[in-house]
């Protein structure tokens, strides 16, 4: 809880064209200036902190309150005398975004326009030592991430306490971008994550954080990150461990650097560990999630998804894998009714609409598919989904001889194009009962067996992806790959890529097998 000796302490800043005084509790601007009372300075300098974030009810009561019990109403008073700033001193500058039953967010032209106090040592000898968030962040777009990482890092904030409250501001940031099933932008989020780390470098939490950012980001891009992104990412993950050996986010970004060169048990044992030490480590419960279910394990990765919705409850992430659990499952009415509603809550969400074309084409619904495959959304067009759906829907509608042989040819064609091909290609396969190419598929996706391989070359990225598909095998337990699962391949092709040591290691079997018993 910021105190009225806190307020004291901050230096006077500007924000685009507001001149705010913290000791003095004023804000000036080209229409005029106001004195405001310290709860409403705490909560403007709050908003004003998030930059452009929400920040939640919950977060005001206590950063301004101090967690004390107080009625909505005290805080709907606060944000009211907030609004009134602009209006008093720079109409139209910014407003107030209420996000229903959640919180606040500032937005206008004031955010992201960041200027510290000229008191304040700049990141550059050069100029008038003031340095805008916008250079700031532009700044660790280029070298600066790489000189934070390699040590060369300096404080920005002389202030502790503003840099304490500056730096946890940061971090929640920077967590809300990878968060599961979050469209909080992750260019914005690894850049504040980069701050947090030049600003505190001794923090642990920060580079576990940034660590996991990285990662990410090499994962979900194509040929435009850098090469050493992946390097830069190690080597965050290294530095929080020195700073502290059991840093949650950071054992977790070791974990998922390490990829499939850690077997199957080992990677489900470390992910415990992490849950054991943070309980609420939404992503390494995302991880165990996707890991179980790619073991043919639904009813406890159900579990696991369940325990990650309790903690993001409106995550399209969790809420399209507890659809596709419901379809697994056999609950066909079930999977329809969640998936949607979560596209009422996501309308443009391309996973959750791959989820619903993928249900409808599977449980003899393939006409509905194809309607929706006719709206060609953005995301169909940049690839999300392939060019092999179209005749693969038109064989599950209308099966026949030439459009089954048709849909074949293009699904073993994607498979060698990528792993989305492959992965997809195996479920389509399936359901179109042409076991022998699905299994064709699996083997040369799977274990380099055989024709159907990746031809062509693969960026670094591409390599890598390809590699986390390779250990996120649920699409081989869906219901279309059945037919596979009552094929006597199946179980060596389990074998070959580490399941059937898992689950004997674990002593568990996969509910397919249970279900037979």
């Amino acid at each position: 809880m910021l105190k009225l000796r806190d307020l004291a302490k901050r230096s006077d800043f500007r924000v685009g064209a507001l001149q705010i005084s913290p000791s003095r509790r004023c804000v000036e601007g080209p229409a005029g200036s106001t004195h405001l009372e310290p709860l409403t300075m705490n909560v403007f300098l709050t908003l004003l902190d998030a930059d452009g974030a929400v920040v939640t009810r919950d977060e005001l009561f206590e950063h301004c309150w101090g967690g004390a019990i107080v009625g909505d109403d005290s805080l709907n008073r606060a944000i009211a005398k907030v609004r009134r700033i602009a209006a008093d001193t720079a109409p139209g500058l910014f407003e107030i975004e209420t996000i229903p039953r959640t919180g606040y967010r500032l937005t206008g032209e004031i955010v992201r326009q960041w200027e510290q106090p000229s008191t304040d040592e700049p990141l550059s000898s050069e100029g008038t030592g003031r340095v805008t968030r916008r250079r700031a962040v532009a700044g660790l777009a280029g070298g600066a991430l790489a000189t934070a990482i390699g040590g060369g890092v300096g404080l920005w904030w002389v202030d502790t306490g503003r840099s304490d409250r500056r730096f946890q501001m940061l971090l929640d940031k920077g967590r809300r971008g990878l968060s599961a099933g979050s469209d909080y932008d992750s260019d914005e989020s690894r850049a504040a994550l980069a701050e947090a780390v030049r600003l505190r470098p001794e923090r642990a939490e920060g580079w576990g954080l940034l660590a996991l950012a990285l990662r990410n980001h090499v994962m979900e891009t194509s040929g435009t990150v850098p090469p050493t992104a992946m390097q830069q990412a190690h080597e965050a993950s290294n530095r929080a461990l020195v700073l502290d050996p059991g840093e949650p986010n950071a054992l977790l970004a070791a974990v998922l650097l390490q990829g499939s060169a850690l077997d199957w048990y080992t990677r489900d044992q470390r992910l415990r560990e992490i849950i054991a030490r943070d309980p609420r480590s939404v992503l390494a419960i995302a991880e165990l999630t996707m890991l179980t279910q790619a073991a043919g394990l639904n009813r406890e990765s159900w579990r696991w998804n369940e325990r990650a919705l309790a903690l993001e409850p409106q995550s399209f992430e969790f809420l399209a894998k507890r659809a596709l659990k419901h379809w697994i499952a056999g609950r066909v009415q079930a999977a329809d009714k969640v998936v949607d509603e979560a596209r009422i809550l996501w309308p443009t969400n391309a996973f959750l609409w791959l989820v619903r074309v993928l249900i409808l084409a599977t449980t003899g619904r393939a006409q509905a598919a194809l309607a929706l495959l006719a709206s060609e959304p953005r995301w169909v067009r940049e690839g999300v989904i392939g060019s092999f759906w179209e005749p693969s829907l038109h064989a599950l509608a209308q099966p026949s001889p030439a459009r089954v042989d048709a849909a074949r040819d293009a699904c073993l064609a994607a498979a060698k194009a990528g792993a989305n091909g492959a992965v997809q290609g195996v479920m389509l396969l399936s359901a179109l009962k042409q076991v022998d190419a699905a299994f064709a598929t699996a083997d040369g996706f799977l274990l380099w067996r055989g024709g159907v391989v990746r031809q062509g070359p693969s960026t670094a990225q591409q390599l890598a992806y390809d590699a986390l598909m390779r250990v996120n095998t649920q699409w081989l337990f869906t219901p279309p790959c059945a037919i596979m699962r009552q094929d006597p391949r199946f179980l060596p092709l389990c074998e070959g890529i580490g399941l059937t040591e898992y689950w004997r290691r674990r002593g568990v079997q996969p509910d397919y097998l249970l279900d037979r018993s």
